[in-house]
């Protein structure tokens, strides 16, 4: 699960599957939780939670060892398998966020495949490089892996590119395009509001990202119960000279005049989607500009502020939603708009033979950089082992 591949020892290195413990390397890990969503008995926990002397059991691990080069993990030799045979295949992924990297990186350890990548976007990251917040840089070292892959020999990497425009035929297609676009909370008022899609884009430095509220203090509101409404709620409060964002954002930030955040919950903080380290985070950095309120339920947003539907208004400046990502259709695919997911079984597309998902518009908007990792493996497996069918981007 790891992206990182922090966690040892692993497949491969002395004591795998022998010892009790693992052990992480904080010289090579980046803090993303991935370890931590999927342990299934509560395992992987922060520094700041876990016991000391597991902690010093974890840097005695480590002290007589060399970091491994996280970024140069693989060394591409031969396929593991070669499933195919007959010389080459062509498979085409669209989209260059983890989940596309990440099938890229499977076909080319595993398969005999050529890989055309395509992205809207002229640089390979998605949602690590524009969606994590910029107080976070470890995260984004990722990057750095992703930049290798595209350099591979059986990739052609053509970035700003729309896949329908493709004329090649490929043997299957692997969408990876996820699921970007922010729920919305149906009370009147809300096209005034700002949603965590388009802010986060802005303050990240996205190049077709707008800012479509202007920031007014003191106070603003951010409904949400994920690590998405912490991480708006933290640059809100953050010193804008300390982020590394563009010159306009950080301008902006400083000159906003937001003092206090009001960080709503339509539900209970049992049913919280952000970690606890994400909290605890936030809570050390402006706890004590910060005021959580649960079980509060938005019923318009004017010029007053926001409206609750116990008759309560809370004044503020500025109101922001992050309550979530939703998929949106894909050209020629069927689509659940319930989930807002395209349809699939491990990965492959109910009824289009040769056509293949993988991140959340596969699984559904959750889960974090490592959690595509393993997705994208699944859906590899699934494609090496299905039918061949020759299809095109557009068909």
């Amino acid at each position: 699960m790891c992206p990182m591949n922090s966690i040892h020892p692993s497949p491969g290195e002395p004591g795998f599957g022998t010892g009790a413990s693992l052990f992480i390397d904080p010289r090579t890990c980046i803090d993303c939780g991935a370890c931590a969503d999927i342990c299934p008995v509560d395992a992987a926990q922060p520094a700041d939670q876990a016991a000391a002397e597991d902690i010093e059991r974890n840097a005695a691990y480590f002290a007589e060892q060399e970091p491994l080069d996280a970024m140069d993990l693989d060394s591409w030799g031969e396929p593991s398998y070669q499933v195919w045979g007959g010389g080459p295949r062509r498979v085409l992924v669209v989209g260059a966020g983890p989940a596309g990297m990440y099938a890229t990186r499977e076909l080319l350890l595993r398969t005999t495949a050529e890989v055309t990548l395509v992205d809207r976007l002229e640089q390979v990251g998605g949602l690590v490089r524009y969606g994590v917040a910029p107080d976070h840089p470890s995260t984004k070292q990722i990057i750095s892996s992703f930049e290798r892959i595209v350099r591979h020999e059986r990739v052609r990497w053509l970035p700003g590119t729309d896949a329908a425009e493709l004329p090649d035929q490929f043997d299957a297609v692997i969408h990876a395009v996820g699921a970007r676009r922010s729920r919305r909370l149906g009370i009147d008022g809300e096209d005034a509001a700002c949603t965590a899609e388009d802010f986060v884009a802005w303050y990240n430095g996205r190049p077709d990202a707008q800012l479509l509220v202007e920031l007014v203090g003191p106070r603003a509101v951010i409904v949400g119960n994920g690590n998405v409404a912490l991480d708006v709620t933290r640059i809100l409060l953050s010193d804008a000279d300390r982020l590394d964002v563009p010159a306009e954002v950080r301008r902006t930030l400083a000159a906003s005049g937001v003092k206090e955040v009001v960080l709503l919950g339509r539900r209970g903080p049992e049913e919280a989607a952000y970690t606890e380290s994400a909290l605890r985070e936030l809570m050390a950095a402006a706890g004590d500009r910060v005021e959580l309120r649960h079980h509060a339920r938005p019923t318009a947003w004017t010029s007053e502020g926001l409206t609750l539907d116990d008759g309560t208004t809370i004044a503020a400046g500025n109101l922001f939603t992050a309550i979530g990502f939703e998929g949106t259709p894909v050209d020629g695919l069927p689509f659940d708009p319930e989930r807002g997911i395209v349809p699939n079984v491990r990965g492959a597309v109910v009824g289009r033979p040769g056509h293949y998902v993988a991140g959340w518009i596969k699984r559904g908007a959750r889960g974090g950089i490592g959690v595509n990792k393993a997705c994208a493996q699944e859906t590899v497996m699934t494609l090496v082992s299905s039918s061949r069918a020759l299809v095109s981007p557009g068909s």
